[in-house]
This record gives C-alpha cells, sequence and structure tokens, in this order.
C-alpha cells in the first residue's frame, strides 16, 4: 500500500529499510523518451494536456525505478488563475508585465478546479496507475513573484530586489496574493489525490538572512501550516538552503530538502529529529566517471546510516546535460548498498 512505501515512512519517521531515493526533475530533458516527447509537442501542451502530463510522470518511474513520482508541470501555471500567460520556450517568460497589484485576485475554489482541470484528471489518472507515493508541487511566493518582475530572468534577480527594497508594502502584498494562491493550488492538489507536497523557494538564496525572514519564510509558515492541516506532508527546497537552516527548521515543514554546500551529517546536528532530511547530492557529479558517483553517493549513505528519517536526492534538479546512464546508476548503486 503506499502509505507503507518508503517516502511516506521517512516522512513518518519510521522507516527501518533502506532510504527512499527520487530525483527533482527526474522527468525531463536527459531522457530520450522525454525528448521524443518533446519534438512532437511544446511545453505549453506538455504542461496542459492530461495525458502528456500522465506519460512524463511516468517515465521515471519506469525506466528509473525510482521510489516517488512527482506531477510533470511547472511552477508558474497557477499564475494562469490570475490572468497571466506563461511562454515557456527558451525560459520562462510571463506577461503582462504591466499589471497593477491591486487589481489581482484569486478564482473560487470551484472555478480553480475547473480551470486546472487537466491537473485534476492527470492526478486521478496517476493515482490508479501508480505503486509509489504521487508528490504534488507548489513554488513559494517569492521565487513566483520574481518571474512576475524580472523582464529577463537571471540569478541576480535585481528587479525583483529593487520591488523588495523601494517598493516593500506592495512587494509584500503581492507575496500575499500569491500565498493565497499556492495554498489554493496545492489545496487543488491534495484533493485530487497527490500524497505529499513540495514547495521550491528556488530563488530566495539571493536574499540574505533578513530579507529570507520577511519574503520567504514568513510566507512559507503559512503555506506549510495549511497543507499539514490537510494531513498531507510537506517538504521544503531552496537553493542556498544549507545557509538557512534555522529559518527552514521555524517553519516547521515534515521534511527540509537541502542544496549540496554543506554534508547532511553537519546539516542534521542543526535540524530536530522530528523533521526530516532530503538531499543532498550535487547533481554535476553525476558528470563524473561511475565510481566517482558511487563514492559521493556512499558518503552520505554512511552519514546518513540508521537515520528514519532520511530520504535521498539530489541538491537541485537533473540537468540536461547528465547522462541517463548516470542517473540510473545513481539508484541502482543506491539500492545495491542496502543489499
Amino acid at each position: 500500500m503506499i502509505k507503507d512505501s518508503l517516502l511516506l515512512k521517512a516522512l513518518r519517521g519510521v522507516n527501518l529499510d533502506r532510504p527512499p531515493i527520487w530525483l527533482m526533475r527526474q522527468a525531463g530533458r536527459y531522457q530520450a523518451s522525454y525528448q521524443s516527447l518533446r519534438k512532437k509537442h511544446t511545453l505549453a501542451e506538455m504542461f496542459h494536456e492530461e495525458d502528456l502530463i500522465t506519460r512524463v510522470t511516468l517515465l521515471p518511474i519506469e525506466e528509473l525505478g525510482v521510489d516517488a513520482a512527482i506531477l510533470f508541470s511547472d511552477i508558474l501555471l497557477p499564475l494562469e488563475a490570475l490572468g497571466f500567460s506563461v511562454t515557456y520556450e527558451g525560459g520562462p517568460q510571463v506577461t503582462p508585465k504591466d499589471f497593477q497589484i491591486d487589481k489581482l485576485s484569486i478564482p473560487l475554489f470551484e472555478e480553480l478546479e475547473s480551470q486546472f482541470s487537466f491537473i485534476v484528471h492527470a492526478i486521478r489518472d496517476l493515482k490508479k496507475t501508480l505503486k509509489v507515493p504521487l508528490i504534488g508541487f507548489c513554488g513559494a511566493p517569492f521565487t513566483i513573484a520574481s518571474y512576475l518582475l524580472e523582464k529577463d530572468h537571471h540569478h541576480l534577480l535585481k528587479n525583483t530586489k529593487r520591488w523588495l527594497y523601494q517598493e516593500t508594502k506592495s512587494f509584500h502584498k503581492l507575496l500575499s496574493i500569491l500565498s493565497d494562491l499556492v495554498i489554493a493550488y496545492a489545496t487543488l492538489q491534495i484533493k485530487a489525490g497527490v500524497d505529499v507536497i513540495q514547495i521550491f523557494d528556488s530563488w530566495a538564496g539571493v536574499l540574505d538572512e533578513e530579507a529570507f525572514k520577511d519574503c520567504s519564510s514568513f510566507y512559507l509558515r503559512k503555506i506549510v501550516a495549511a497543507i499539514k492541516s490537510q494531513g498531507v506532508p510537506v517538504i521544503v527546497f531552496c537553493r542556498g538552503s544549507c545557509l538557512f537552516v534555522e529559518e527552514l527548521v521555524d517553519i516547521c515543514p515534515t521534511a527540509i530538502s537541502f542544496d549540496w554546500h554543506k554534508p547532511l551529517e553537519t546539516l542534521k546536528m542543526k535540524v530536530p529529529s522530528s523533521i526530516a532530511l532530503q538531499g543532498n547530492l550535487d547533481p554535476d557529479i553525476l558528470k563524473a566517471p561511475f565510481k566517482v558517483i558511487e563514492s559521493k553517493l556512499h558518503h552520505i549513505l554512511t552519514s546518513m546510516q540508521g537515520e528514519k528519517r532520511f530520504i535521498m536526492n539530489l541538491g537541485h534538479g537533473v540537468t540536461p546535460d547528465i547522462s541517463e546512464d548516470a542517473v540510473k546508476y545513481l539508484v541502482d548503486s543506491l539500492k545495491a548498498f542496502y543489499r
């Protein structure tokens, strides 16, 4: 049964078996099967068509044997409920850029269900097929806001930070609206049947400690509480998570997904035993010879031996320049380590 899966047992802190493994961006451009579909469909089609969402979500289960599926979608999709248009070719772009915050309003939940019926139906179809948990996900308010505010999205987020420091009141009003949108969209996925929600605050690592507390963790706390109140575990990830351990702990998620900048054996000393740890192999290690991959993996597994709340993952997503063979080797090596 799904409730007895390795992932859900690890999230409950009762896993006595090997740690579960799944990978961020486990369904994606590094896969030949994905590329074959991609040649026939635009990304917009793949994010909006029920059968394509289902097919791509299942690819890593069929090809890698990972311990969880994550819904194939995009963190910006919910912006369509606010009247924005998102294009994905050449990198995600949101229009219009000249929106007025005071005119943004979230539809009623029934309208949201109708607008995103393709997501609801895909989740229901997947749940009929999957023998592992299905992870739904959302973007965090700060990260979603950065895509709204940047003309040419890049790692410095200069325009986003200008809004934060020069138009603080309106910036927080936007984050508040996006928080309500994220909660509604997470609830949509939960009601459709996902077993876990992961929240991605991918760009929060550009913030200093004070701004992280004000613009990331403050809103994440509200979202995490809303999701957990529905009886669903929630994992929080952000790049730079190793810098904000205390702030992430204060959010009280079920699990924290860490990037690769600090070893898990160091991080776990700062995290209460009630919170699971997920991570944290550097994805670029998968470009190394297999012996190096195995060595790095074994170091993490050895350091986390006996941990009932440990989920093996990468410190960020699989990138397109990583080979399928390397990803499969990682998954197989973890399973072999515990035989």
